[in-house]
């Protein structure tokens, strides 16, 4: 019920709190989807640029290693861990770099190893894995979840305080009618 009937024994703050509970309903019915929908495909297009960028400005290129692996960092037994050494290379636009890159396996110097860099010739990351359709679906869950909780923190808040004020109303009047309900001689 939303507080509409003629219940006599609802006071206002019932009726305040089935009225509002019956206006964050309709506000996530009516609010979730067209929210859904509006993150979810910012998430995907945000997604696409990113793949988008990636794939204009990160390249792979050819490393050659000016030392063996492993010297770089520790000094004594070698890990199993990925290792690391010094290499050059050459960026997009021509330029010679080096540096100091991981690798996975021993090598020795002269070997080639694969690394991402960007436009300027800089170490980066391998390009991520971009999945456009699934990071709008997730943002578009998450968003759902987040105005569910705020709505639903809202209305605890506000429950919250009408509990209070019922509490505060329960003990003004209890404080007038008790002594004429009680036989103890403290209320006369």
């Amino acid at each position: 019920m939303i507080g509409w009937d003629r219940n006599v024994l609802l006071r206002r703050s019932d009726r305040v709190e089935s009225l509002l509970l019956f206006v964050l309903v309709l506000s996530f019915l009516g609010g979730a989807p067209l929210l859904a929908w509006w993150a979810g495909e910012a998430g995907y297009r945000s997604d696409v640029r990113a793949r988008e960028w990636e794939r204009a400005h990160v390249f792979r290129v050819d490393a050659v290693l000016v030392e063996d692996a492993g010297v770089i960092g520790a000094a004594g037994t070698r890990t199993a861990s990925p290792q690391a050494a010094r290499a050059t290379w050459t960026a997009p636009d021509g330029s010679a770099h080096s540096g100091i890159v991981q690798i996975g396996t021993d090598a020795r110097a002269g070997a080639r190893v694969a690394v991402w860099v960007d436009d300027s010739g800089s170490l980066h990351g391998p390009p991520g894995r971009h999945s456009p359709a699934s990071q709008g679906i997730l943002v578009a869950v998450a968003t759902v979840l987040g105005l569910g909780a705020v709505l639903t923190g809202l209305h605890r808040i506000v429950r919250e305080v009408l509990d209070r004020q019922r509490d505060r109303a329960w003990a003004r009047e209890w404080r007038e009618v008790g002594p004429r309900w009680s036989r103890d001689p403290r209320w006369r």
